[in-house]
């Protein structure tokens, strides 16, 4: 029988296991875990610069993957742990699946107080801190039970809804001796998902067969089931237009007849007014956030419009709206099983209303031409949304783009169309910088093929140091970032609701002047290829020159200050507690 350390074991069964990568940093209550990692398996080790960057590494290698084998982390002690909690908590509210690893003191001087210990409220209790934002958090405390644990861990990581598990594993653990054969991971690595219950599907079925103005809102659920060409399948059949969320945009070809591209805040104006119309509406793995419905002012349900409700998660069904049919179950399981019951029950397309929608696109399209072909110097958000996605429809198609919070959530969902389903956006927690180390992992996960970010300068500072590891791993990565000096979406809505704005404009004491870090030196200081666009004819070309260089590249974009964010919907925002608020429609938006 083989006789191995516990952190020897845990990496030979995470190779076992089919793991490919694992991010991290050093620190010394992870050094038997990263020695075995590097030194006694063949997995590719990417050593981050800060460990939240390494949870969002591991991250963008879910979203391109949405299944087995998880990108693994591993993290130190103390600060270093606490490091992870923003990007754990992203990863939790947009299950993405991964697993952490983490580093802690010997067990020997638990509840002493040692250095960088979580004593106070009890030995060592780091992992209560985040038993709120994962699946599951926890410490190993025996050697001959670690390796059982972690594939539990692995396992909880990627079944039912996924989200992120972490395992905390203490010093003196990590070194002990255990006799160990390694079981066989794959009952741990697969899972059986969740499918409708019929009779639901088939009063779904019904419903939709009477229905005169259905649509479909997908979110992320539709990517971590896989289920795009069921989607294709069960829109087809059924003539039903299906609209996505930022978080389901590349869900469904945005190209498509049926497509009503994204909807909500900034969704387009037809996609909008669909919501706003249809009769049954069919949510398959979204909850309905404020964002997606414009603060719950979009949808007339249950007045006007009934709703059918997928979802892996019965936590999710019925959250924000009353639900009709309420289906606990797998997104392609679900659009299987709605596939088949719909042809039996004769849901057909209703020629009238797709007609009436592909006459709202064509004005639609028509009413945000100027923004999508404006030749403002500096530039607009729509001209760089709309001429990435057709640099990359040019190139390469399958390209992954990462798309960050702020003014960039008012221009990408409508403007930039998705050419495949690798497109990606921190939709719900929407933490600035995300998509700065996120585009790392997503790289690695497809082969280390080019993939953008597109990026405020403000979320740049906060994240832009993933730079420093994409050279050093020899990337083809571009960071477009939209460079005005401001945090844009809150200035303009402070000013809105204000008459002015507080801690949005940068400038240096004593100056009139908005100032920014010279962020092509920056770029360039890291190992990256700086260049600088400030008209919007030269925008496009430069993208092609940065995906043709094959290395890091960072595009220092000159973006407006006075472009206001594209809004498809303005709702009011409660801002007196004496004031009751109850969801429910605005009036319809004029047509343009």
């Amino acid at each position: 029988m083989a006789k191995f350390t516990v952190a020897v074991a845990i990496a030979k069964m995470l190779e076992k296991m089919g793991t490919e990568v694992v991010f991290g940093v050093n620190g010394h209550g992870n050094w038997a875990l990263l020695d075995a990692m590097m030194h006694e398996t063949k997995i590719r080790g990417v050593p981050a610069r800060t460990e939240d960057q390494a949870v969002q590494m591991a991250d963008g290698y879910w979203r391109m993957r949405r299944a087995p084998p998880l990108g693994i982390v591993v993290t130190s002690v103390g600060p270093g742990n606490m490091n992870i909690v923003p990007a754990i908590a992203t990863a939790f509210y947009e299950s993405v699946g991964l697993l952490v690893l983490a580093g802690a003191g010997a067990t020997h001087w638990f509840d002493r107080g040692g250095m960088e210990e979580a004593y106070r409220q009890g030995p060592e209790d780091w992992v209560a801190v985040l038993k709120p934002i994962t699946k599951k958090s926890f410490m190993v405390t025996r050697p001959d039970s670690a390796v059982d644990m972690l594939l539990r861990a692995y396992q909880t990581a990627i079944s039912g809804r996924p989200g992120p598990v972490v395992m905390q594993i203490p010093f003196d653990i990590q070194h002990t001796v255990i006799a160990e054969t390694l079981p066989d991971p794959t009952p741990w690595t697969r899972w059986r998902p969740t499918a409708p219950e019929p009779n639901g599907v088939a009063e779904a079925a019904k419903i939709l067969a009477a229905a005169k103005r259905p649509m479909v809102v997908v979110g992320s659920g539709i990517h971590n089931a896989r289920a795009w060409d069921e989607l294709v399948k069960f829109a087809e059949q059924t003539g039903i237009p299906v609209a996505t969320t930022a978080t389901g945009k590349g869900g469904f070809p945005e190209g498509h007849r049926l497509s009503l591209g994204c909807v909500g805040r900034a969704g387009t104006g037809y996609g909008n007014d669909a919501a706003r119309r249809c009769d049954v509406v069919v949510g398959i793995g979204t909850h309905f956030t404020d964002i997606d419905t414009g603060g719950w002012t979009l949808y007339d349900i249950p007045a006007k419009t009934r709703l059918i409700h997928l979802d892996i998660d019965p936590n999710e069904l019925g959250r924000a709206y009353p639900t009709e049919v309420a289906l606990t179950c797998d997104a392609k399981l679900g659009l299987e099983a709605l596939t088949v019951a719909a042809a039996a029950a004769g849901v057909r397309e209703s020629a009238a209303w797709t007609k009436e929608i592909a006459g709202d696109k064509d004005k639609w399209e028509a009413s945000v031409s100027d923004q999508r072909h404006s030749n403002i110097s500096p530039l607009h958000y729509a001209r760089i949304c709309h001429d990435t996605a057709e640099v990359v429809a040019e190139k390469d198609p399958k390209t992954p783009i990462f798309f960050d919070t702020g003014h960039l959530l008012s221009f990408a969902p409508p403007f930039m169309k998705a050419s495949s389903r690798y497109i990606a956006h921190d939709g719900f927690f929407h933490r600035m910088g995300w998509s700065a180390s996120a585009i790392v992992g997503a790289s690695i996960a497809e082969g280390n093929r080019p993939a953008i970010a597109l990026i405020g300068d403000g979320s740049f500072i906060m994240g832009g140091t993933a730079v420093a590891t994409a050279v050093e791993q020899n990337l083809p990565l571009v960071w477009v970032v939209f460079n005005n000096r401001t945090f844009q979406v809150e200035r303009e809505l402070m000013i809105r609701l204000y008459g002015r704005e507080t801690f949005c404009d940068y400038r240096k004491v004593g100056s009139t002047e908005l100032w920014n870090p010279d962020l092509g030196k920056w770029a360039e200081a890291m190992g990256a290829l700086p260049i600088h666009v400030g008209k919007a004819e030269e925008y496009a070309p430069a993208l092609r020159r940065a995906l043709d260089a094959k290395r890091p590249v960072v595009l220092d974009v000159d973006v407006s200050i006075d472009v206001p964010g594209y809004r498809s919907i303005w709702y009011p925002y409660p801002s007196n507690f004496n004031e009751t608020w109850k969801p429910g429609p605005l009036p319809a938006s004029p047509k343009p």
